[in-house]
């Protein structure tokens, strides 16, 4: 059986999208007319009804209720961002910041942090497939787990950015960020050998994962655009990702597409990276394993 949870938000009261619900429509669409997704299992909640314990209920039904042989599809589009870990002494985040997926009723002091996403995908049943997309910022390591990454590169002119800064009172809990004297955040410096060295702790627990793949708008230290395109204000990510499903008939690999669409967004002039995040056993795969 093929399922889906599609969620978009755009009526953020302080800061408001675009394009988020317009993206969930378009890959309801496309679920249900290319991919054979019965239109009862396509799950779409929008703005009001994204709260985090709405979001979170609706997954985990979606996942507690897969069996061998499902097929899920969790579609996110919205502000994401980054608070500070809750325990910042015992971290893996270099950075000392997890990435957060922002529901309407965001709590700084309890967001949806990406080991919230994984901690629910680690409950996938045996033999059920998961393909996330997080058309956000800061997505890019919104599964937290997986050893492989592929992007290639870096807008139209109308575009905002799916980002909500975190406040002051958050970051300052962590006692490694300190204030410059334009009243800037100096984060705690590292280098790239030092992030790979902690992103590797997590390949340990790979496994658990299952058989998920996620598709990120950005890498994580990226903003992902909000914008008009074709008509329409959308996620970069999401059109451009269908656009390129179009152009090949639905049938494209998932490391094909990744760098398909980098290509796209390069032309365009679009300064994010989307990539993908799997075991290299799916880079090959078609998507949604058409």
């Amino acid at each position: 059986m093929k399922k889906a949870l599609l969620v978009g938000i755009n009526k953020y009261s302080d800061s408001p999208l675009r394009g988020c619900v317009n993206d969930c429509l378009l890959m309801y669409k496309v679920l249900s007319e290319k991919f054979g997704f019965d239109k009862k299992n396509i799950n779409l909640i929008t703005d009001h009804d994204c709260t985090k314990k709405n979001i979170v209920r609706n997954l985990e039904n979606l996942i507690y209720n897969s069996k061998s042989g499902d097929i899920i599809y969790f579609h996110y589009s919205g502000h994401g961002s980054q608070v500070v870990v809750n325990d910042w002494t015992t971290s893996n985040e270099a950075d000392g910041l997890d990435e957060i997926l922002c529901p309407i009723d965001l709590d700084w002091n309890d967001p949806l942090r990406d080991k919230d996403l994984n901690d629910l995908i680690k409950n996938l049943p045996k033999g059920v497939k998961i393909l996330v997309v997080l058309d956000c910022c800061h997505s890019g390591n919104g599964l937290r787990n997986s050893p492989k990454f592929i992007h290639e590169y870096e807008t139209e002119h109308d575009w905002i950015n799916r980002f909500i800064p975190p406040p002051p009172s958050n970051l300052l809990t962590n006692p490694k960020i300190s204030i410059d004297d334009e009243l800037g955040f100096i984060l705690p410096k590292f280098s790239s050998t030092d992030i790979q060295t902690q992103k590797n702790t997590f390949l340990n627990n790979t496994i658990n994962q299952g058989n998920a793949i996620l598709i990120s708008g950005c890498q994580e230290n990226q903003v992902s655009a909000d914008a008009w395109i074709g008509g329409r204000y959308h996620g970069a990510l999401t059109y451009y990702m269908v656009e390129m499903l179009q152009r090949s008939n639905y049938k494209m690999t998932y490391k094909s597409l990744t760098k398909a669409i980098n290509k796209r967004l390069d032309r365009l002039r679009y300064s994010q990276n989307p990539q993908l995040e799997c075991k290299e056993e799916f880079f090959m795969e078609n998507f949604l394993f058409l």
